[in-house]
């Protein structure tokens, strides 16, 4: 297949580096790059109609913006059927709106049900170019299982992923157990090429030292790195001082449950020694500002985190759109410290700090270059004025992230072409009937 007249943004020296022209791909592999002038092409194109992409053998990008997929380093698939949901009792703070939405959500979810919240996840992924997704989950009335059956659908549509089960002890010892049963099990029989797993964990708020202990001595020659929440909300931080005199990441080094595959999620809430101690571990911080804002938590000054520390972004479940993250993170350091003239520099660390941490887990990521797996999204961004190196991130931040994903293109074969996802329709149907289900179960908690 030939993608022609494509701005394709490179991934190259630790930033993007965009050339325009065509790519050559042969068994899903780039085997050639032919650079052309953009400014040519604009002068030719406007001479003659815009062709369809009906060809099977080429896509014409027509001087679209290409990109590698995308990652989200921080979703909640279970979260899917949530839209609508009779929600009664106080949601005025963080842990009522816990109690009172998410924790009755996962309780309500059946087998069906997490089977849908993937497929829906997996669809609006692809609409909005994500291409790995690295999942928390939680479905305590389903545990054993679950997460194969989020593997299998995302695997259907495509996708790669990154799984694991949330921990807590919010529904006794046993459900505790069964939770790190599958964690356990998926670590060590169910991981692939395409699908890595790391252990969850809910918020330390939730885990009591002797449920810390018993995962310490499971997880202990597995070699894992952990996914948990981290000082989303200040209650977090106060619990587990008043109760155990010991900040968050005094409790998790307590019991050996960092290190540099570990996700410490939101982090809202900590310190600047914290943060350097973050750094020192070199633990990962993944950095949510939608769902911040959307629960009035607070949210992490990013000038703050130290330049060593590995910092990335997620969306809490909350959407998929991670160009609307990037894009929030970018204007919110900016109205945090009162400064307009910072900003990109941070955007420009969390891009290449998401090309490492994915290479951490799958030991290679997609950069659009020469012998690379063809991985590529296609936005409906035209460059109206100059593109280069040194002006990417202006176009990036300020057009690329305000429009659609147009195509995506991933392990051979266009999971969206022209806005085009196969089975979109039925999968949506058969979700509606399902969510009915969901929203019956929820009411009656």
């Amino acid at each position: 297949m030939i993608l022609k007249n494509a701005n394709i943004c490179q991934f190259k020296n630790d930033s993007y580096q965009p050339v325009f022209g065509d790519l050559q791909i042969e068994n899903g592999i780039i085997t050639n790059i032919n650079e052309r002038s953009f400014e040519k092409y604009v002068r030719e194109s406007s001479k003659k109609p815009m062709e369809s992409n009906s060809n099977l053998s080429e896509y014409d990008a027509q001087g679209r913006l290409v990109l590698p997929p995308l990652v989200n380093f921080h979703e909640h698939v279970y979260s899917r059927l949530s839209k609508g949901l009779p929600v009664k009792g106080d949601l005025s703070n963080f842990l009522n709106v816990l109690k009172n939405l998410w924790w009755k959500l996962d309780r309500a979810l059946f087998q069906e049900a997490i089977e849908a919240s993937a497929q829906i996840a997996a669809i609006e992924a692809i609409k909005n170019g994500v291409g790995t997704l690295f999942d928390h989950h939680a479905s305590p009335k389903f545990v054993s299982g679950s997460l194969e059956i989020i593997k299998k659908v995302l695997k259907a549509h495509g996708l790669d992923a990154v799984l694991s089960y949330e921990i807590s002890d919010r529904n006794g010892i046993e459900n505790m157990k069964e939770g790190v049963q599958e964690n356990l099990d998926f670590i060590r029989f169910q991981t692939s090429q395409h699908c890595k797993a790391q252990f969850g964990l809910h918020a330390l708020f939730t885990l009591n030292d002797e449920t810390l202990k018993y995962i310490q001595e499971q997880t202990a020659d597995l070699n894992a790195g952990f996914h948990v929440h981290i000082a989303e909300d200040k209650y977090d931080v106060d619990f587990n001082k008043e109760k155990y005199n010991l900040s968050l990441l005094q409790r998790l080094k307590k019991f050996n449950l960092i290190n540099e595959k570990t996700f410490l999620v939101h982090c809202n809430h900590i310190d600047k020694n914290e943060l350097e101690a973050v750094a020192k571990q070199k633990a990962t911080i993944v950095h949510n500002p939608d769902s911040n804002f959307n629960n009035a938590v607070g949210t992490l000054n990013l000038l703050e985190v130290p330049q060593n520390c590995n910092l990335v972004l997620g969306t809490d479940g909350m959407h998929s759109n991670i160009l609307r993250s990037i894009k929030m993170a970018f204007l919110n350091v900016r109205h945090q410290n009162l400064n307009s003239t910072i900003g990109f520099e941070i955007i420009d660390r969390i891009i290449k700090n998401s090309f490492a941490t994915q290479e951490m887990f799958f030991g290679k990521s997609p950069k659009l270059q020469l012998g690379d797996v063809a991985d590529f999204i296609v936005l409906d961004y035209v460059p109206y004025t100059p593109l280069d190196k040194e002006n990417f991130l202006g176009h990036f931040l300020y057009g690329a992230t305000e429009v659609p994903v147009r195509t995506m293109f991933k392990n051979g074969y266009f999971l969206m072409k022209d806005y085009d996802i196969e089975r979109e329709n039925e999968i949506y149907q058969r979700s509606y009937e399902i969510g009915k289900k969901v929203r019956e179960r929820f009411e009656n908690m």
